[in-house]
């Protein structure tokens, strides 16, 4: 699934078609009983770019009109890229039902972010909150400011997809870039490569062939298992 069909490519079909093979393998993977279909409209997503002077991602709009998560705190372990590693890692993403859910998320973040030094609303112009990183390390967030056609994978300070964690509560000194922006520590390049990386389990085989076990949802699924991978590393 890494290849864009370039026939859908020029007319932006590849973003859908894409979104739907990922959230149909993590169907088939067990994360999801069934799909729910999106109830998002394009509007909707014009009208919360034009309040919020964004533009968001052709590949994230088609994300949030195709299907939605299954719970508004959607957990998923996969086998990501992580710290200089492949391993085990949680995330949570958020379910946004509809364009409100997503402003509300918005509105509490840029409401709360004053919490973490001496840093405030218009700092954020550049996040869009999607889910927590670790599921319970700290917020996940598109950065705006690191365009996805500019995204170099072996330039993590291109990545768009950043995190802040929750235990440091000094981003002014941390997070805060020459450009008024606050800049999390990177995650992963992009939207399409975490969709890879969870949905799809694209990195699966690699972790498989370096640790001579199979990967699948019940272990991946399982607190023992995972853990004695973090406790030992299977060294």
């Amino acid at each position: 699934m890494g290849e864009k069909n370039s026939a859908a490519e020029g007319n932006g079909m590849w973003e859908k078609e894409f979104v739907e093979k990922a959230f149909q393998r993590c169907l088939e993977r067990g994360w999801m009983k069934e799909l729910i279909p999106s109830a998002i409209t394009e509007q909707e997503i014009a009208d919360f770019e034009e309040k919020y002077q964004v533009k968001l991602p052709s590949l994230f709009k088609a994300y949030l009109t195709t299907y939605r998560l299954p719970e508004s705190d959607f957990e998923i372990c996969g086998i990501a890229d992580h710290a200089g590693e492949i391993s085990p890692l949680w995330l949570m993403l958020c379910g946004y039902a509809n364009m409100k859910d997503l402003a509300e998320a918005v509105e509490g973040f840029r409401g709360d972010v004053d919490l973490y030094g001496d840093v405030t609303a218009k700092n954020c112009g550049n996040i869009i909150p999607i889910g927590d990183w670790g599921a319970g390390w700290g917020p996940l967030y598109l950065d705006l400011a690191k365009p996805e056609e500019l995204v170099d994978e072996e330039d993590e300070s291109t990545w768009a997809l950043r995190w802040f964690d929750h235990e440091e509560f000094h981003w002014d000194e941390y997070y805060l870039g020459k450009d008024g922006l606050l800049h999390g520590t990177p995650a992963a390049p992009d939207l399409k490569t975490l969709l890879e990386w969870y949905f799809c389990g694209s990195l699966e085989p690699e972790f498989e062939e370096e640790y001579q076990v199979k990967v699948s949802y019940e272990r991946l699924n399982n607190e023992e298992f995972c853990d004695s991978y973090w406790d030992d590393k299977w060294k």
